[in-house]
């Protein structure tokens, strides 16, 4: 105990001896005046101490080292074996902001998820017969007074007479959509009849609203569409088959026979629309310019020139 107690010095200092060594400390009985204050055991023992850190002469030492009772570990060992039974950091907490916001995202994501399934919105109401002279613009078309509704806003017949098919491409298209079927309004389906010459064509064309199924009435057909990857799927259909063409795909119809032929279509839009390749690029108003269409079928300007006069409105 009292090596430990002596004055430690640096290996690299030397001793210094005091010119004049202080008096040593009095005795305990000095302190026999503090007795009333502190028992005697405890006086000895303070005594005791006192005279332990009277000066003596410098000692040169070397701290104590303490010896774990553990075996040496390799450093990586060690720091694994702290990192396991270290007390574990409390892990930040992300920001409420952060976490609103994404569950507000995930909310608006699947309360978006049945318009995005549907082809047109849901009605809210048993009828809306469309007002199709009304001023007011909405997607669709406004109503007009329920009770002002009557059976001849949800019937047409004008799909039971073939349509004349002496056009530039052998067939011609007759809708029943809420612009002939005023009671279509917010169904969300529509029907058309397309009648084919021998030899007619309905050209590629692109349907941005709808999914088309078509039935054959009569005669044979060759159909198909191109998807996003450019991939032809085609086959041919004959009375009673039934084949359907993805909404938003370039699709056709071809009438390769010497007999009519015929097809009712289905739609789940009440206008589905329609949009001719051809019409679309080559009779445009404004045109479409000349260099933008030579490059992108890779033909001279002239070309482009001779294509759209067959697509300009014909003059009166």
């Amino acid at each position: 105990m009292a090596q430990s107690t002596s004055l430690c010095l640096r290996s690299t200092e030397r001793p210094r001896t005091p010119a004049t060594p202080p008096a040593p400390l009095a005795p305990p009985q000095s302190f026999v005046s503090l007795r009333f204050i502190f028992p005697s055991s405890r006086l000895s023992s303070a005594s005791a101490s006192l005279a332990r850190l009277t000066p003596q002469s410098p000692v040169p030492c070397t701290p104590p080292r303490y010896k774990s009772s553990l075996p040496a570990l390799p450093t990586a060992r060690r720091a694994a074996t702290r990192a396991r039974t270290a007390k574990p950091a409390t892990m930040a907490a992300r920001p409420p902001s952060s976490l609103l916001l994404g569950a507000v995202a995930v909310l608006l994501v699947l309360a978006a998820a049945p318009s995005a399934l549907a082809g047109d919105p849901d009605y809210l109401q048993d009828l809306c017969v469309a007002d199709l002279n009304s001023a007011v613009k909405v997607n669709g078309f406004p109503c007009k007074a329920a009770e002002a509704a009557t059976a001849d806003d949800f019937f047409t017949s004008i799909l039971a007479t073939p349509g004349g098919t002496n056009t530039t491409s052998g067939s011609v298209v007759t809708g029943a959509n809420v612009e002939k079927v005023p009671g279509l309004n917010t169904l969300g389906v529509s029907l058309s009849r397309i009648d084919y010459a021998p030899g007619g064509v309905n050209p590629p064309h692109t349907h941005p609203r709808a999914t088309e199924l078509v039935f054959v009435l009569y005669g044979k057909l060759d159909v198909g569409f191109v998807t996003t990857a450019n991939k032809l799927v085609a086959r041919t259909i004959a009375r009673g088959d039934v084949f359907a063409f993805p909404r938003g795909l370039v699709h056709f119809q071809r009438n390769p026979g010497t007999e009519p032929a015929a097809v009712i279509s289905a739609f789940n839009s009440q206008l589905p629309g329609t949009q001719s390749i051809a019409m679309t690029l080559f009779g445009a108003s404004p045109d479409l310019p000349d260099d933008v269409l030579a490059k992108a079928f890779q033909i001279p300007d002239e070309e482009v020139a001779k294509i759209k006069d067959k697509f300009a409105p014909k003059k009166g």
